[in-house]
């Protein structure tokens, strides 16, 4: 009879070690699986301490490009002074579009545009539409 209590203790304890041995690594997977959660989530939280970059898209140009433009310039002239347009128009070869957009920490700084229209490859007019947001200063 003793040996058979001594069996049945034995299995009761091994069970119950396997069952603490679960239980311990079934929390550390959990502590674990939030603690991943948190450091996670943390990025989405702080979005103003983040580092953004400075996103500069299309053409630059300046006021000085502008100024030179003269209404009769040769479409060579006109690249040699403003560079290649960002755009130019497969149906209408008498337009092209220069576009500039400057994005700072996420927010718009500056979006220009700028359209030249040629008539006989000769500058006939401009278009110019330019956007500077005023918190930036």
């Amino acid at each position: 009879m003793s040996n058979k209590i001594l069996k049945s203790l034995a299995v009761s304890y091994s069970v119950n070690r396997v069952s603490e041995i679960l239980a311990v690594n079934n929390m550390r997977v959990i502590i674990l699986t939030l603690l991943a959660l948190l450091i996670l989530s943390g990025c989405s939280l702080v979005p103003s301490m983040l580092y953004r970059i400075e996103i500069q898209q299309g053409n630059v140009v300046t006021q000085e490009m502008v100024d030179k433009l003269k209404p009769g310039m040769t479409k060579a002239q006109v690249r040699f002074v403003m560079g290649t347009p960002l755009i130019v128009d497969t149906f209408r070869d008498n337009r092209w579009d220069y576009f500039y957009i400057l994005h700072d920490k996420g927010k718009l700084v500056d979006k220009q545009k700028l359209t030249i229209f040629f008539k006989e490859d000769r500058l006939t007019y401009i278009e110019n539409y330019s956007v500077v947001d005023a918190d930036a200063e």
